[in-house]
């Protein structure tokens, strides 16, 4: 039997034993077992996103970058045109956005203005993509590009109107 390395992406290698991979022969590990706290407190965004069902449709917001903590907003709705108006799935949450998810099946943009104002700035999450630090993406000119806690609305969009993306993919 002859043993080799087989690469089977840029970042994972595989020892195969006669044909049979070593992952195949050991022995399999039961799943992690997490604690309330340790479910609420989430570990990244990636990891987040990968513990929703795939029935969930929902954007996700949170204070904390990485999407750490619990969710601190949600929406199904495909859009909300003021965070702090009282109204729409989110509430009292003007300009606290640190992270998101974008876990709908629509492209979604945010805008630094209620309303979807084009006076301010926006950018486009696709379907199934996530921002671990929105401060990542700021430039520090005034409004323009400060997109950590200054998110006001957003909405679904098609992606042909976007200007710009952000986030990166789920898999």
């Amino acid at each position: 039997m002859g043993t080799r390395l087989v690469l089977t992406s840029a970042a994972t290698a595989v020892l195969m034993v006669g044909g049979v991979s070593a992952a195949a022969m050991a022995p399999k590990a039961g799943p992690a077992v997490k604690t309330g706290a340790e479910k609420a407190r989430g570990n990244d965004c990636h990891a987040t996103v990968n513990s929703l069902p795939s029935s969930d449709k929902h954007i996700y917001l949170y204070k904390a970058p990485n999407c750490g903590g619990a969710h601190d907003a949600k929406d199904d709705s495909t859009k909300d045109r003021d965070y702090g108006d009282g109204e729409g799935q989110i509430k009292d949450f003007d300009n606290q956005a640190g992270s998101l998810i974008n876990h709908s099946n629509v492209t979604m943009e945010f805008y630094t203005r209620t309303a979807y104002s084009d006076k301010g700035d926006r950018f486009c999450v696709r379907p199934g993509h996530y921002v671990t630090k929105l401060k990542m993406y700021g430039d520090g000119k005034a409004e323009a590009g400060n997109w950590s806690n200054s998110i006001s609305s957003h909405r679904k969009v098609d992606p042909d109107k976007c200007k710009r993306f952000f986030g990166w993919r789920i898999n």
